[in-house]
């Protein structure tokens, strides 16, 4: 075994706080964009025509920006999965 995965490894016994502490030190990166990604899309509320083929849809921006988010999530966790 790694001494990386002994250090960032929370013991058996170690409480709810020190397994927080190290998924944030593992999953840094992931959580600080998921933080920009919920701030850019509070920020645009205005609303927007989307014109996707023949659809003409006039939505708020801060919906149009949360389904494309949700569709990265989703075709991220598909090559994931793939890869595995």
């Amino acid at each position: 075994m790694s001494d990386r995965a002994t250090v960032d490894a929370p013991s058996s016994h170690a409480g709810p706080g020190a397994r927080a502490l190290a998924l944030v030190r593992r999953q840094w990166l992931p959580i600080l964009l998921a933080v920009i990604a919920v701030v850019f899309i509070v920020q645009n509320r205005q609303r927007t025509r989307i014109d996707f083929l023949f659809l003409h849809v006039t939505t708020p921006l801060w919906l149009t920006l949360t389904i494309v988010c949700l569709i990265g999530v989703v075709i991220g966790w598909f090559a994931r999965r793939r890869r595995r």
